[in-house]
């Protein structure tokens, strides 16, 4: 009789919130790069990210786009209870970073919001969630769950 790996209600937890959460980004970065899009069906405030992306340097701009697809990548494989999780999300962490140097240097130069969106708050955002999942993907694997 073949053993069934018992499910962890936390990786459920962790694999459906990540997911969720660069869903959501995700859509806002196909409303942001499709103006066709967006005039038809506009997203309700303070949703949206195509003011930040006018806002940010291509550098930044080019480190959120691999941080949203990334992350979702690696939530969805969370959520799947694929190894690979843990370095899908460490190149989404890595990309995060120039995300958050963007938004600190934004601040410092006097620009802390961007169409009702704290940049800061924002980035931080970001690096905070896929940390959280990182870290939990990475103690998971160390741990056999996967």
């Amino acid at each position: 009789m073949p053993v069934t790996a018992h499910r962890s209600l936390i990786m459920t937890v962790f694999g459906v919130l990540g997911t969720l959460w660069f869903a959501l980004h995700a859509v806002e970065y196909v409303y942001a790069r499709y103006d066709a899009l967006q005039a038809r069906l506009p997203l309700p405030d303070p949703l949206g990210l195509s003011e930040v992306f006018a806002a940010m340097p291509e550098w930044a701009a080019i480190a959120l786009t691999a941080a949203i697809w990334l992350g979702l990548l690696g939530a969805v494989l969370l959520l799947l209870r694929d190894s690979a999780a843990v370095l899908i999300l460490s190149l989404t962490l890595i990309a995060t970073l120039p995300v958050a140097v963007w938004a600190v240097i934004a601040f410092f130069g006097g620009v802390a919001f961007v169409a009702g969106v704290n940049l800061l708050f924002f980035a931080g955002g970001q690096v905070a969630v896929t940390l959280g999942l990182w870290l939990y993907a990475r103690t998971a694997k160390r741990y056999g769950l996967f």
